[in-house]
């Protein structure tokens, strides 16, 4: 069965499976650095949002032979064991005096989003090749985080300008979202410790992270939540700080769009392996949704600036198949 039949087909099983009060759309929805994923959207008359399941990963386990009754009872699954919250706030989306309050940024690849950002509000910073995008994030919690891109339209409806939002944006940012940053073998045992689904003995973990430092030291920048955690390289202060404390200027390595590795510079590091390895991690270990740069950036302690200090010919824009 080819991809169009199939996401074709899944949508009339589902809309047999669930019944004549359900409407079902398929939607191609584009992702960071130009990736396009197709989403079932399951709308129900009485409520005013509908979940959206995206079908892209369910098509290549068809391909590897899982049963098509199998996949449509898992996407049965999945619905029912993800509703939507009882209490989503969608008026809020629509009324001036809540929105400000919510709208934070996130960054990403600015060529590998150009498309994008023809269609919503950004800042970009050429100097760097990124851009920021703005987003409501209507929820927060331990559990979950909800959030809507904002689009071009959304700042006529709400008579915006583009100034306004990135202003809100930038106090709102740090506050619901603050910045956090460890070594990185305090980052690698937290993970280790929330997702293993066995208990691990807390010695066992700690011989992990008994040999010799790493050199040169690496730490993690991102926020409270870990998604989207690039974004705090533009608080305000935050790799001021750093540098004084480290007393050093600092390399910052682009490993994905929910964090950055920091390392305090000293003339001994090489930028050309650098910026293999960041390459090489980018095309192995990391989505292609969540690349934010193969470049190399340098924070000057004197001059308090960010730049591009090796420049990788590489893009990170994907192509779909």
């Amino acid at each position: 069965m080819v991809y169009e039949t199939f996401l074709e087909t899944v949508k009339q099983s589902m809309k047999e499976k669930l019944g004549p009060e359900f409407t079902l759309l398929i939607q191609p929805i584009t992702k960071n650095n130009g990736l396009i994923l197709h989403g079932l959207c399951i709308g129900k008359a009485d409520e005013r949002a509908a979940p959206t399941i995206y079908l892209n990963h369910f098509y290549e386990s068809y391909q590897k032979g899982r049963p098509f009754n199998a996949i449509l009872d898992d996407i049965m699954v999945l619905y029912q064991n993800c509703p939507l919250p009882d209490a989503l706030p969608i008026e809020e989306f629509l009324s001036q005096e809540q929105i400000m309050e919510k709208v934070i940024f996130r960054l990403i690849n600015e060529p590998a989003n150009r498309e994008l950002l023809k269609e919503v509000p950004h800042i970009t910073y050429p100097e760097l090749e990124l851009s920021i995008i703005f987003y409501i994030s209507f929820q927060k919690d331990e559990d979950s985080l909800i959030t809507a891109l904002i689009h071009n339209r959304h700042l006529k409806a709400w008579n915006r300008s583009e100034e306004d939002i990135y202003l809100a944006a930038k106090s709102n940012t740090p506050r619901l979202f603050p910045a956090r940053i460890r070594s990185l073998p305090e980052a690698i045992k937290d993970i280790i410790e929330r997702s293993t689904e066995h208990e691990i003995n807390e010695d066992a973990i700690e011989e992990l992270f008994d040999a010799s430092p790493l050199s040169p030291s690496m730490y993690v920048l991102s926020n409270s939540s870990g998604i989207s955690g690039a974004g705090c390289l533009l608080y305000e202060g935050i790799l001021k700080d750093f540098a004084s404390c480290s007393g050093s200027d600092l390399i910052i390595l682009p490993s994905s769009i929910h964090e950055v590795l920091i390392i305090p510079y000293n003339e001994t590091i090489s930028f050309d392996e650098l910026a293999e390895t960041v390459f090489s991690i980018n095309q192995e270990e990391v989505p292609e949704e969540d690349r934010l740069s193969n470049h190399i950036y340098f924070y000057s302690r004197s001059s308090h600036k960010l730049t591009i200090a090796f420049t990788s010919s590489a893009p990170v824009g994907t192509k779909n198949p």
